[in-house]
């Protein structure tokens, strides 16, 4: 039902594209030769996990982030964690990439996910997707999350704006969920009617 997947391939790469920006400082600055030792570890997650290694790619990412902390290495950390069934602590590696770098949208939402299907905590689940829409308004596959989630909590007006919205922003099954919110919508606007006639 969720459209955007847990574990987000493209991301390892990104490291190698942001150039001097790859590496974030993170409490004290460590040195020249620590920060190169922990971008090869970094790159040698990546391997791991093309290889469908999760324990190796585990490994090299912790190994990383104890050199030098990155949003990078601990929301590829997170993203083994998950994959060895190890939820909590990968709530605990993305939490720390958003420590670093806020705006992360990716790490937003895998915790969204993580909350709303594995640790089944809504208002969590909420909380994040709410961040990720306000980081990128247009993301299509948030918005439907978002909806899919407060739509079984019983919010259908607040559901029914974010299908819409996801709707306009290319997600098409969002269309179909939107009319479906609008009926039981309907429908509990009547049944309130015909409880409060005397």
């Amino acid at each position: 039902m969720f459209k955007r997947a847990l574990f987000q391939a493209g991301r390892n790469n990104i490291a190698a594209r942001r150039s001097a920006h790859a590496l974030r400082f993170f409490a004290t600055t460590p040195d020249a030769s620590a920060i190169a030792k922990a971008r090869d570890l970094l790159a040698q997650g990546t391997l791991h996990l093309e290889q469908q290694d999760f324990e190796g790619a585990n490994a090299a990412f912790e190994k990383s982030v104890q050199l030098h902390p990155t949003s990078d290495g601990f929301y590829n950390l997170a993203n083994t964690l998950f994959s060895l069934g190890k939820s909590s602590d990968a709530v605990k590696a993305w939490t720390r990439c958003i420590d670093i770098e806020p705006h992360q949208i990716d790490a937003h939402v895998n915790l969204a996910n993580v909350y709303a299907l594995s640790l089944r905590d809504p208002v969590k689940a909420i909380e994040h997707y709410k961040i990720a829409a306000s980081i990128n308004p247009a993301d299509g596959e948030v918005q439907y999350n978002y909806a899919v989630v407060l739509d079984s909590m019983g919010r259908l007006e607040e559901a029914i704006k974010l299908y819409d919205s996801a709707s306009k922003n290319g997600i098409e099954e969002a269309e179909k969920h939107s009319r479906n919110a609008k009926a039981r919508l309907l429908g509990k606007r009547i049944a309130e009617q015909n409880t409060a006639k005397p």
